[in-house]
Parts: C-alpha cells; structure tokens; sequence
C-alpha cells in the first residue's frame, strides 16, 4: 500500500534521514515502499527536549532520522519511557506509553511520535510551558521566525530543566 504526501510550496520532510526539499508549488509524493518519514513539522529540535516527555520524543526522532545511535537507540527511548511510568499515573497517560512502546517495537516510529506528541503537549499544560512552536496547532508563529532541523543538528539530550514529577 503506497502513502501519499500533499507537500505545500518549500515543505520539508526526511526520507530515512535523508532531507528532501518540495519546490515552489504544491506536489504530491507517492512512497511504494517502507520508509521511516517524518515532516519537518513534527521535528523536536535538540534545544526543545528540555523536559521528560520530550527528552522521549527526542529518543523516538534519532532512531527515525538515524541521525546518532547512541543518543538515538531503541535503548534510549526505553529508558526514557521507563521514567515516565514513574510519573504518569492516569491510564490514558499509560495507554499513550504503551502505545509509544508498541509502535517502537513494531518499527512505526511515526506512530511512537504520534502518541508521545499527546503526552508532550499534556506535560506542557501541567507545567505551565508553551508547546514546542513545531507541535501547536493553531498555526501560531513566534517573532523570531522558525529555525531548519537536519539530522547533523541532533546533539545529545540536554539535562531536565524541571524536575519530573507524578502527573
């Protein structure tokens, strides 16, 4: 089954960590095969993994965009979501870590981003911090305009700003 891509004028996207570029008109890209895609939209820059969550997040992107393996390993991401079932005490919190878990697991790592992305916004409300610019949904921009992630740009995961606790 192929998917299909509607990508606006200038959008970015990686293609199992490559950086692919759409031109100045709306295209559409058909992928036949498996391949690990991410839009740059849904990019946690290494400056943005500043709390448990998305210090996950992070773990989950670096395998998909196989940019280091040692920050990016599947074993990164499972120690990350082990901390976070210290914390999280709801079960619909829980189901997003299993599902995160089991989409790893199974290699969807889009679908691992797509369940952490629900946790991520959820711990920024919970500690009063603004979403990551990149995962608002309401298409607000910040005045200092929006930075290009690329795989060479993934450091390693920066020190907890906050201290984790239940939520």
């Amino acid at each position: 089954m192929s998917l299909i891509l509607k990508l606006a004028p200038g959008e970015r996207l990686f293609i199992n960590g490559a950086v692919v570029t759409n031109g100045d008109r709306r295209a559409y890209l058909m992928v036949e095969t498996k391949a690990q895609i991410v839009r740059e939209k849904d990019v946690l820059l290494i400056e943005d993994a500043s709390t448990p969550v998305r210090r996950a997040y992070f773990a989950a992107q670096a395998v998909l965009l196989n940019a280091q393996p040692v920050l990016g390993s599947s074993e990164a991401f499972a120690e990350q979501v082990r901390r976070l079932r210290g914390v999280f005490l709801k079960a619909e919190h829980i189901a997003l870590l299993d599902e995160a878990e089991a989409q790893m697991h199974d290699g969807n790592i889009y679908r691992a981003l797509s369940a952490l992305r629900e946790l991520v916004l959820y711990e920024a409300a919970l500690l009063g911090l603004a979403p990551p610019e990149r995962f608002r949904r309401d298409g607000s921009k910040s005045e200092q305009g929006t930075a290009h992630p690329h795989p060479a740009m993934v450091g390693s995961v920066p020190p907890s700003a906050h201290t984790a606790r239940p939520m």
